[in-house]
């Protein structure tokens, strides 16, 4: 053998070599570290954040100033008793005779108009246009009452204002006979329409469904239309504002008032049945 080579002995591996940390006879780690070495450890940052999962029907920043949101609130829901009040307007003076089809073209008119009044004013205000939603919001403990009552004031003066334009645009239209004490039929329906219209909405916003939201909620008002004898008011502005409306829209007081309790007794039970099919998620009120 040559004797530039020399055989060294192989070095034995200690039995605990394998362990993290453990040295040889050359006091080197078995990762090959000198022993006195500090091993470096990635430890994986995570950040935790109590910040509220952007959802339908709540504003994206609801620490901005509440008078810009509850502007928002008021010229959606003027806007969408604009429609409301011309829709009816228009599709009975070109369907006189076919009142179903005046209906159909109604709905479709408010349907679309609220879809497109929840994804334009969303991120703003959450959308609502309908005091029974801001309201429920505050007693589920996820919208301060300082909010739902400017929320809610804007609505019905929003709503009052739309009617004033459609007449504006319309003239005073020819009266239109309706019911001042509807049978008990026209209330339970109402108090139905408000029901499913609440939990549509507190559905969607509980499962996370930002983007289906705005589109559920048409999808049933256009269905809750056309389906119930009251025709689905389930708004408490658009019933006050009915009062001042002339044409299919119109509602006297007795009426109004009977829907507007419907309203809120569907409200309430559907309060209760959200509650307990999407039990509440830990949510600070901050707007």
């Amino acid at each position: 053998m040559d004797r530039g080579l020399r055989q060294h002995p192989v070095p034995q591996r200690s039995p605990h070599a394998n362990r993290v940390g453990a040295q040889d006879e050359g006091g080197r780690s078995a990762l090959g570290r000198p022993a006195g070495a500090r091993r470096c450890r990635f430890i994986p940052l995570i950040t935790i954040t109590t910040a509220r999962m952007e959802t339908c029907f709540f504003e994206k920043d609801p620490t901005s100033s509440l008078a810009p949101r509850a502007l928002a609130e008021g010229i959606g829901t003027c806007l969408l008793m604009l429609v409301a009040a011309s829709s009816g307007l228009v599709a009975h003076r070109l369907l006189p005779d076919s009142s179903a089809l005046a209906l159909a073209a109604s709905a479709c008119g408010i349907a679309g108009s609220l879809i497109g009044l929840i994804v334009a004013f969303g991120s703003a205000s959450g959308g609502h246009f309908n005091p029974l939603i801001s309201g429920l919001q505050w007693l589920a403990g996820e919208r301060k009452l300082s909010c739902a009552v400017a929320y809610i004031v804007a609505q019905l003066i929003g709503a009052i204002v739309g009617v004033l334009l459609a007449h504006a645009i319309f003239g005073m239209p020819e009266q239109i006979a309706n019911p001042e004490t509807p049978n008990w039929a026209f209330v339970v329906s109402e108090l139905i329409a408000s029901f499913g219209l609440m939990m549509i909405v507190f559905g969607c916003a509980r499962s996370g469904r930002k983007d289906a939201g705005p589109f559920a909620v048409g999808a049933w008002l256009f269905a809750a239309i056309i389906a119930t004898p009251s025709t689905s008011y389930a708004n408490p502005a658009i019933t006050c504002a009915a009062l001042f409306a002339d044409g299919p829209i119109r509602l006297g007081s007795s009426t109004a008032g009977l829907y507007l309790l419907a309203e809120l007794a569907g409200a309430l039970i559907a309060y209760l049945a959200f509650q307990t099919i999407y039990p509440q998620r830990d949510r600070e009120a901050t707007s």
